[in-house]
């Protein structure tokens, strides 16, 4: 998912700082409190509510929030580890837990796992074991104008063919469909994952393929190709087009959020930006079909997982946060800064924005699934998967090549 990431320029000095990494507080005497750090590649203001629930909950541990930029955040947190050293709490992507809980990097938490849904823990655990606790969900759909809708009299598709005939409907009156920045490796990525998800993976016969996947057994080229042969309806049919590649997500955000397109695929973490540069703005989400009617799906998965440091000087201290976390409170802390998601947390539940009528059936029938989440040490080349579509988008390759490229990158990671 797009993340919130602000850029910052380290110094040399302040990557060297980083790499040590090294937890210098113990457990502080009585009355005193205990110092730990938590590492995220999100800032600060993503989990500020939770920040300051837990500084009340847990009022003997004070946590130090440390932003580390998605960019620099495995090498610097792998580092530390392996010295083992390093933050207390780890901020984990799924394949980076599964690589760190291989490693023995990590505490489990099978007792607090079990308060949480499979569907959460699942891409988080290794070898029977929990090793990090989902946050809130995150989910991707397609952010549509209704206004827009309404006045050209196109109908909310609930198929992929009907979406095609609704982005042309709007081509024939001179409307930008879809708003995309791809520039970035994202957006192809996502949308043409979830056409997958809907047509194959959530299958019984594409439900392993993940698995089998990680585990070298079977291939996208060869497996995927059909499936995106029928997706590439979204090339040839204009909507997504060569000149798409020379803009960015903000500017592909200002185009749906000014009115020039009549859809933007995204998450919760755009809405306020959306709504801020267009307060009048009406807007629902819908999201991506497969070519049968369902209640759709949306590109997602479980957020930031909370995994314990099992080096930490202070692990006592950091249970005492997982813990609190694992809690209906802990649980509407976190979604307060993150609304639009859900928690896998068993009895926390929370009311969507109503901005999300459209994908609600999806919500409630489950339908969110990040396919990469399931690929393990390999997770980090769904990049490569991204950047060879803007390569296919372009036509600088063939399908099959395209999906033969990223096979050679996972294949890669996998014998790393």
């Amino acid at each position: 998912m797009k993340k919130k990431i602000v850029s910052v320029l380290m110094s040399a000095a302040m990557i060297t700082g980083l790499l040590a990494g090294a937890t210098t507080v113990v457990s502080a005497s009585e009355g005193e409190k205990t110092k730990i750090r938590m590492t995220y590649w999100n800032s600060e203001d993503t989990v500020q509510a939770m920040l300051d629930y837990l500084a009340e909950a847990v009022p003997d541990v004070e946590i130090e929030f440390q932003f580390i930029d998605n960019s620099n955040y495995d090498t610097i947190v792998d580092t530390q580890l392996s010295a083992e050293e390093g933050p207390d709490i780890i901020c984990e992507s799924p394949g980076s837990a599964l690589k760190h809980a291989r490693l023995g990097y990590l505490e489990p938490l099978d007792d607090l796992g079990a308060k949480y849904s499979d569907a959460g823990t699942s891409v988080y655990s290794y070898d029977g074991s929990v090793y990090a606790l989902p946050g809130i969900s995150w989910f991707e759909g397609i952010y549509y104008n209704k206004a827009m809708f309404e006045e050209n009299g196109v109908e909310l598709p609930t198929t992929f063919d009907e979406y095609i005939a609704a982005c042309q409907k709007f081509q024939d009156a001179g409307i930008l469909p879809l708003a995309a920045g791809l520039k970035s490796w994202e957006p192809m990525l996502k949308n043409s994952m979830a056409f997958v998800a809907a047509e194959y993976l959530s299958t019984d016969e594409g439900k392993s393929f993940g698995e089998q996947y990680r585990n070298g057994e079977v291939t996208l080229d060869g497996t995927w190709n059909t499936y995106l042969e029928k997706w590439s309806e979204m090339i040839t049919e204009g909507i997504y087009t060569t000149d798409m590649t020379g803009i960015d997500h903000d500017q592909a955000l200002e185009q749906f959020a000014t009115g020039q397109a009549a859809m933007f695929c995204s998450g919760p973490w755009d809405l306020d930006t959306i709504t801020s540069k267009n307060p009048d703005l009406l807007i629902d989400m819908m999201p991506f079909y497969g070519t049968e009617t369902s209640d759709g799906w949306l590109i997602g998965g479980p957020g930031c997982g909370f995994a314990v440091n099992s080096a930490s000087a202070n692990k006592e201290a950091a249970m005492k946060i997982v813990e609190a976390i694992s809690t209906v409170e802990g649980q509407t802390a976190l979604w307060e800064n993150n609304q639009g998601g859900s928690s896998y947390l068993e009895g926390a539940s929370f009311e969507l924005p109503e901005v999300y009528t459209g994908a609600s059936k999806a919500l409630e029938a489950g339908n969110v699934y990040c396919p990469w989440n399931e690929w393990g040490a390999a997770a980090p080349a769904h990049e490569t998967y991204g950047t060879e579509m803007q390569s296919y988008l372009l036509g600088e390759q063939d399908l099959s090549t395209t999906l033969q490229n990223v096979d050679a990158a996972v294949q890669e990671l996998l014998e790393k």
